[in-house]
């Protein structure tokens, strides 16, 4: 057994996989092909894949890779930007119960090299080459790697094209407790932490948002955010099959194509973080088109100023725009706001809660009426767990709420208002940066004696990685250097810091911990080095 197996195994004897009631993926999918297989699933660039094309290609590929040795349970890595090919890689998983992990592809050999070990992944489908990196190569590279390396919109034997051309298997279709995905994100630790979330648990989650945004095969969903987080994943994967509704993908952010795709496309729905808002508004003003035919667009994953839900609302005048509160632990506890007339007079929250929720003053009691607490959720939708136990400590009440580590309080007793946060994060274009991950890279730079790196607000990326460094005596550090450091320990580019102030020392507290709130404040009128 893997360690994944394991973990499952120990999460099913405590009762955490039976929380939600629903159905697999793969046995939905199943039903719904033989029902309406021309319907349209998902759409990219300028091919669009029918239900029963995808379902064809997932038995394939299923069969593909039980003849390669993988087994049910097995872990298959998915490190694609948002191509469809992903969404049948996802189908053949459900299908015969492989465990999905999807990566971003800014990953480099620093996250890979930590993540594809603590799944022990038997297998990944990586791009043949995507901008200047050759994918095939890197992986080659880890110190761990998987036995089987699959390339897409490649060649030869071991591409997708040529795996989806063998013969197709007879699914073997997993319980529906059991972990459908292992999706990471980064801590206060500084080290990745896998969360596994069961077929059921999606599928409630699914439904329930489904329901209060009204989504159904009316509807066509426009996909920019990335299919290694949460967000991309549930809307490029599940929303189609479950709902009936259309996927249509965007491999990379760009505003002025994204306003021509959703009008040629009549797209209803999009969520982004705050940049993909900001953008969208300016890009549409530029092509003097007010996107009719979308009817909601919430963000979320930073701060989001009620400005420029105000903005959005106005602009976009058949849409409700709203912001929204999840995690990758629980998504979408705040799935919006329900209509317009709420959403403007609520703008300056993160919508309105659909789950149980308790504010924890800081002994672990309930905050005070109209106090701002500890956000603690409970829910269907949230994780079965975390993969390794070790991230569970301090994670749980006792009674089984998630602690979120955001501070927040509720308005009118069901808008939720973020009013900080607990955990050490840097949210910046909707990724989540591990400050600490970012400082222990630093420390490994013979001229750095101190480090500390903090967020602070920035219009088009949510958050500006601003990192403070005391070098050592007689010993330079500038941004070229921090740069080139970071690139060769093999760090993702979207981590590295924007800023950098050299200072004489950091500001600490009496037991010698880095004033992070003072640095804040240095930072928001700094005048260091910017990339």
């Amino acid at each position: 057994m893997t360690r994944l197996d394991d973990r499952v195994a120990a999460l099913r004897r405590a009762g955490r996989t039976r929380r939600a009631q629903g159905e697999g993926l793969g046995t939905l999918a199943l039903r719904r092909a033989a029902a309406d297989p021309d319907r349209v699933v998902v759409s990219e660039a300028a091919r669009s894949v029918t239900r029963g094309e995808m379902l064809d290609m997932a038995l394939r590929l299923g069969g593909a890779l039980l003849a390669r040795g993988l087994r049910p349970g097995a872990a298959v890595a998915v490190q694609l930007p948002n191509w469809w090919e992903a969404c049948a890689i996802n189908l053949a998983a459900a299908l015969f119960g492989f465990r999905l992990v999807p990566l971003l592809p800014i990953y480099r050999a620093a996250e890979l090299g930590a993540i594809l070990p603590a799944c022990e992944v038997a297998a990944i489908f990586v791009p043949e080459r995507l901008g200047d990196t050759a994918y095939p190569s890197l992986v080659a590279g880890l110190p761990w790697r998987p036995a089987q390396v699959f390339t897409v919109r490649g060649s030869g034997p071991q591409d997708f094209a040529a795996l989806v051309r063998e013969a197709p298997a007879e699914p073997q279709l997993p319980d529906s407790d059991d972990a459908k995905i292992v999706l990471f994100t980064s801590g206060s630790t500084g080290q990745p932490k896998g969360v596994l979330h069961g077929h059921a648990n999606l599928d409630a989650m699914i439904r329930e948002v489904a329901t209060f945004w009204e989504i159904g095969a009316q509807d066509t969903l426009y996909v920019p955010s990335p299919i290694g987080h949460i967000g991309g994943s549930i809307y490029a994967f599940e929303f189609p099959w479950i709902t009936g509704c259309r996927a249509v993908l965007a491999e990379r952010w760009d505003p002025d194509r994204a306003v021509r795709e959703i009008e040629a496309e009549g797209a209803s729905f999009m969520a982004g973080a705050t940049p993909f808002l900001s953008g969208l508004l300016t890009a549409s003003e530029r092509a003097g088109s007010r996107l009719p035919t979308l009817r909601r667009f919430i963000c979320g994953g930073a701060s989001v100023p009620p400005e420029l839900v105000l903005r959005g609302l106005d602009r976009f005048e058949n849409a409700v725009v709203s912001r929204a509160y999840g995690s990758s632990e629980v998504p979408l506890v705040c799935p919006g706001i329900a209509t317009r007339d709420e959403a403007a007079r609520r703008a300056d929250t993160d919508g309105e809660c659909t789950a149980e929720l308790r504010l924890l003053a800081p002994d672990g009691t309930p905050a005070a009426e109209g106090e701002a607490g500890e956000i603690a959720v409970r829910a269907p939708r949230m994780l079965l767990g975390y993969l390794d136990p070790a991230d569970e400590e301090g994670a749980f009440t006792a009674d089984g709420f998630v602690r979120m580590g955001d501070l927040g309080q509720l308005i009118e007793g069901r808008f939720l208002r973020i009013t900080g946060r607990i955990k050490d994060i840097i949210i910046r274009k909707g990724e989540n940066i591990s400050p600490l991950e970012i400082e222990n890279a630093l420390a490994r730079h013979e001229a750095v004696r101190q480090s500390a790196v903090v967020g602070i607000p920035d219009t088009e990326r949510g958050e500006l990685v601003v990192a403070f460094v005391v070098p050592r005596a007689g010993q330079a550090f500038d941004l070229a250097a921090m740069t080139a450091h970071l690139t060769a320990l093999g760090l993702a580019k979207q981590k590295f810091p924007e800023r950098l102030e050299i200072v004489d020392s950091l500001p600490v507290t009496a037991v010698g911990k880095v004033k992070k709130a003072e640095l804040r404040e240095i930072a928001m009128h700094g005048t260091g080095t910017t990339a």
